[in-house]
């Protein structure tokens, strides 16, 4: 019984609720109202946001199928329930202006029209008042609390980002952040201000740490409430300055090598200095990098590159210390050695090169001739023509002669016969040896014969046979990274060049990873300048396409033209132990190359493999940046994880471990039966982020990932997640997702850290962090996991418990009126 008297109070209430439908267009008996604030005019169902009270212009009049006579009683104005105002009226058409008292924040305002028949009208809509100004909380370099000041705090370091999140209900028209140090100013304004904001500021620092950096920050709403902070941060420098030196040979045979690297301090260099000592540990050479400096804000004095001669005069080792010493007066040494090694005959030798472009016969008298005497060193360099049936001097001129040189240019005429004319170039070496490099002119034709010498007819031995190979190993300070210095001379168009021309020794090659042999196709006469750098996975992460997992890296920076090379193959070798070590399977790895941003397959095969090594052989259209990896449109297919882990092998349901299904079903997820989009699935992570950054012990971290399908076929994709803590990996699990093809969907995992310090976590090679995890806890964890979410989200999760609070106690209050003053238990 009681059930039925429910159900006809439900319908009773429905009924009284539900309005009067009228077909748009057909003559109604009821009064008509509209609503117009600030010439805006008001629907049903509209929000209008105000920083102030707001008048409501309110326009009523009776039906137009009302009877004759029927005049307007009352208008009605209701605010969040409330009666607000009440105006008795008559008349037909009623025109009134009220003002009702808004809270800040939504208003839901109703507004009821009443004609002395007993018909109504009413509209109903929302007036968000806004007459609070924006709160502004940092999150960087420091954080401070919600709705409270911002107090002073410390950075360390003087260029550092100003960071935080603003709660204000409509938005933020313009943030004003002004710093002043001493009499130094600086602003940035930014508009349009969403809930957070980010800038880069220089702070300024002075000696003991007497003066700050003032702040005034200032949030205008798009209603022109203001709020204003002021703050005052200072300047610590807690590191130690740093040095870094880009790769340098170990051993030289020259008078001079260069030292090139950047000293760096996140304060302020004060001053930086070279101090090379000889072999008999005496001071042989001193520079200074940096001289002594202390202004309060020195932007270009976070970081100072450096580029020094160091003067290799005699055999022996050399040590080269550069000493860095930052604002507070901490200091770093960093010391490197090189090997002076004794000089042949070869090591100071100049080498002739005559410009071909820019030889030319000007008539049959003259030539002009161009070209330089570089590398080695030089202390004489005469030219001489000679006729070439007779031998008979026709011209000689002295270029250069005393000074020892390593660099001698000539740019002149000289006199040449009107047929066959030998031109000879002799450069004279620290040692007295002299070096020669000839060609013969035809005056008559004008031509040059450039690089076509002459046969050795004075029987010297100075012929050189071209072209020139050199491969010098530089010393790389890198984890798991190795650099060469590669040096091809006059490599004619046409032809094959191998570097190195010593097959028993590599190009470049790191514990685990070597470039054994290469080999570059000459489309052009030309010279070759190259560093080439392999590196292994250790220390920072590998390059290479999105979503692949990447084995080595291979890296040529050269000095030639693209179309001065018609194509390039080398030897990779790999240590099988390595690609064990690490889950990859040779048979899946492919040389990938960057060209214009982008990653390409290139053709790879396996030349040589055993249990010690496996060896590809690379073919390539030109040098570049190389990457050897997994397939990234396949991406888990074969079992194993992106970042190398194996993850389950083979599934319970019959799936191979290759990824190939039993039933068909490709491995990268594409089905094979009808009604499938047809083509493939690529599909990689595309983003990873984690909700907290700062954690207790064995508190929980969420670790969200976005995987994108850029191919053309649904698929599926297993993202595996691993944590690390410097070189201890954790594996934590698998999520298998299916993407549509064309769209982006989303993972999530849960994990937390056992140990205190920097962690980070990483799916299939992409990695988020890092979470620091310290040995708090407790509430303030919680409450600080709140400071991350939105303001707006944490109010409608509060709003829809107390909604459903307030549900909960009117239903029961019906089901006890209707069951008749029943009790509770029946």
């Amino acid at each position: 019984m009681r059930y039925r008297s429910l159900s006809l109070v439900v319908l009773v209430l429905v009924s009284v609720a539900a309005p009067t439908v009228v077909a748009a267009g057909a003559a109604s008996a009821n009064p008509s109202v509209d609503v117009t604030i600030r010439s805006t005019d008001i629907g049903e169902g509209d929000t209008y946001e105000a920083g102030t009270d707001v008048d409501l212009t309110i326009d009523a009049s009776v039906g137009d199928a009302a009877a004759d006579g029927t005049g307007l009683s009352d208008i009605v104005v209701r605010v969040n329930g409330d009666l607000a105002e009440s105006i008795a009226v008559d008349g037909t058409n009623v025109t009134e202006t009220v003002e009702p008292s808004l809270s800040n924040g939504e208003n839901e305002i109703r507004v009821i029209v009443t004609d002395d028949a007993g018909a109504v009208d009413a509209t109903a809509f929302t007036v968000e008042k806004d007459a609070e100004a924006p709160h502004v909380y940092l999150t960087s370099p420091y954080q401070t609390a919600p709705w409270k000041p911002i107090d002073d705090g410390t950075a360390n370091g003087s260029r550092v980002t100003i960071a935080g999140n603003v709660i204000e209900s409509t938005g933020v028209e313009k943030l004003r952040i002004t710093r002043e140090f001493g009499d130094d100013r600086s602003t940035r304004a930014l508009r349009d201000v969403g809930e957070n904001f980010s800038v880069e500021m220089l702070l300024g620092y002075a000696e003991g740490g007497n003066a700050t950096n003032e702040f005034r920050l200032t949030a205008t709403d798009e209603f022109g409430n203001v709020r204003i902070y002021d703050f005052e941060i200072a300047v610590a420098d807690r590191r130690a300055p740093s040095v870094s030196t880009e790769p340098f040979p170990n051993e030289t045979a020259r008078n001079r090598v260069f030292l090139a690297g950047t000293v760096g301090d996140d304060v302020r260099v004060r001053s930086a200095n070279l101090t090379l000592r000889g072999p008999d540990g005496n001071v042989t050479g001193e520079s200074t990098i940096a001289a002594e400096r202390s202004r309060a804000l020195d932007s270009d004095r976070l970081s100072v590159p450096f580029n020094e001669s160091l003067y290799t005069l005699y055999p022996g080792t050399y040590e080269a210390t550069v000493s860095v010493t930052d604002a507070t007066g901490k200091t770093t040494t960093r010391t490197v050695e090189i090997e002076r090694v004794p000089r042949s005959e070869r090591d100071v030798a100049p080498t002739i090169a005559v410009d071909r472009d820019r030889t030319v016969v000007l008539n049959d008298g003259r030539l002009f001739l161009a070209g330089t005497a570089f590398e080695g060193v030089t202390e004489r360099l005469v030219v001489e023509t000679r006729l070439a049936a007779t031998g008979e001097t026709l011209d000689y001129q002295v270029v250069h002669s005393g000074s020892r040189r390593q660099r001698v240019e000539f740019d002149r005429e000289v006199a040449i016969a009107d047929n066959r004319t030998t031109v000879i170039v002799r450069a004279t070496d620290a040692d007295g040896v002299e070096h020669t490099e000839e060609f013969a002119v035809d005056g008559a034709a004008r031509e040059t014969f450039v690089d076509e010498s002459e046969p050795d007819a004075e029987g010297d031995g100075n012929e050189t046979d071209w072209p020139t190979v050199g491969v010098e190993s530089l010393q790389d300070g890198r984890t798991g990274t190795a650099s060469s210095s590669v040096t091809v001379r006059r490599a004619a168009a046409g032809t094959t060049v191998t570097v190195p021309d010593n097959a028993s020794r590599a190009v470049v090659a790191t514990t685990n990873v070597s470039v054994e042999r290469l080999r570059f196709d000459a489309a052009a006469d030309t010279n070759l300048t190259a560093t080439v750098v392999a590196r292994e996975r250790a220390g920072a992460a590998l390059s290479g396409p999105d979503g692949a997992t990447t084995a080595a890296t291979v890296t040529v920076q050269h000095s030639v033209t693209d179309d001065a090379v018609d194509g390039v193959t080398y030897d990779l070798s790999v240590r099988r132990p390595y690609l064990d070590a690490h889950g990859l399977d040779p048979a899946n790895l492919t040389v990938y190359r960057l060209s214009a941003g982008n990653w390409s397959a290139i053709g790879t095969s396996v030349a040589e493999s055993d249990e010690a090594h496996v060896r590809y052989r690379v073919d390539s259209p030109g040098l570049s940046v190389f990457s050897l990896s997994t397939d990234p449109a396949l991406a888990d297919a074969n079992g194993t994880d992106g970042n190398g882990t194996t993850a389950n092998g083979t599934d319970g349901d019959g799936t191979a471990g290759n990824g190939t299904a039993a039933d068909g079903t490709a491995g990268n997820g594409t089905a094979s039966g009808d009604g499938e989009p047809s083509g493939e699935a690529t599909i990689f992570v595309s983003n990873v982020t984690v909700n907290r950054t700062a954690v207790a012990v064995n508190e929980s971290v969420a670790v969200n990932v976005t995987l994108a399908n850029e191919g053309d076929a649904d698929g599926t994709y297993t993202a595996g997640l691993q944590t690390l803590q410097g070189t201890n990996v954790s594996f934590v699990g698998t999520e298998t997702v299916a993407v549509p093809a064309g769209e982006r969907r989303g993972a999530q995992f849960t994990t937390n850290f056992s140990t205190t310090g920097n962690h980070t976590v990483m799916v299939n090679g992409t990695q988020a962090g890092p979470v620091v995890v310290g040995a708090g806890g407790g509430l303030l964890s919680f409450l600080s996991f709140l400071s991350v979410l939105p303001l707006r989200l944490i109010g409608m999760a509060l709003g829809g418990l107390l909604g459903l609070g307030l549900v909960v106690v009117l239903l029961r209050f019906v089901l006890g009126k209707v069951g008749g003053g029943d009790s509770a238990n029946g």
